[in-house]
């Protein structure tokens, strides 16, 4: 039998951070998350010693790290303002976040690792008040196709997915328009899973796309490929 691989997820406790936990199964999965639950690195990212002592305690634990999914991000999308504090915060969480965890896991990933960040649809699709989203959801792929430049001479490959809206319980009833628009412009008609976008990165993360670095794959049931017409 295989060995099985150390992932780290970070942003695990939310829904999407969820269903990566469980797309991995029955590889050791170290979580960063803000709960204290069993095989959980708790801290906050936006320190960069809290951040290394999480990363030192997943090695004297497992020794190596194989997958690292940069899951973590602010999620306040959608404000009428955004003032240059709001763009900081934005930043930081959802781009340098990102960098600080990659820095200081990449020194113990061995040859034929693999990195996967999540992105989103709106790193390239313009939508009304949400620029500092979207500004650090697109920087967020130039770092992906960089390190996978910088990285793939050491055998570790970088890519990204970029999901468009996802479903959750109750999201429907929330925001009936904006769930109908995204659904009816998807050539199936609905909009993805969570389970869905979290298939995709383990299928990125896996052996199966040792021949795939610096992609960002669209996971939005089509809704990026269509006229989006309704």
């Amino acid at each position: 039998m295989a060995e099985p691989r150390v992932v780290l997820v970070t942003g695990a406790s939310g829904g999407l951070g969820r269903a990566l936990v469980g797309a991995f199964g029955g590889d050791v999965v170290l979580r960063q998350s803000r709960s204290a639950e069993r095989g959980d690195l708790v801290g906050d990212l936006a320190d960069e010693g809290d951040v290394r002592r999480m990363i030192d305690d997943a090695m004297s634990r497992h020794g190596r790290i194989d997958v690292l999914v940069n899951n973590a991000a602010d999620q306040g999308i959608g404000e009428e303002r955004a003032d240059l504090e709001r763009w900081r915060s934005m930043l930081d969480a959802t781009l340098l976040t990102a960098v600080r965890v990659t820095d200081a896991v990449v020194p113990h990933m061995p040859p034929g690792s693999a990195i996967v960040n999540v992105s989103s649809a709106a790193a390239t699709h313009a939508f009304p008040v949400n620029a500092p989203y979207a500004a650090a959801k697109s920087a967020l792929e130039a770092f992906t196709r960089s390190l996978a430049v910088d990285l793939g001479p050491r055998g570790i490959r970088a890519n990204a997915v970029a999901p468009g809206l996802i479903a959750r319980d109750g999201l429907e009833a929330d925001w009936p328009e904006g769930h109908r628009a995204w659904s009816q412009g998807t050539p199936r008609g609905s909009i993805v899973s969570a389970r869905e976008v979290a298939a995709a990165v383990r299928f990125l993360a896996g052996p199966e796309a040792s021949g795939i670095a610096g992609v960002v794959l669209p996971v939005d049931a089509g809704w990026s490929a269509s006229a989006r017409l309704t």
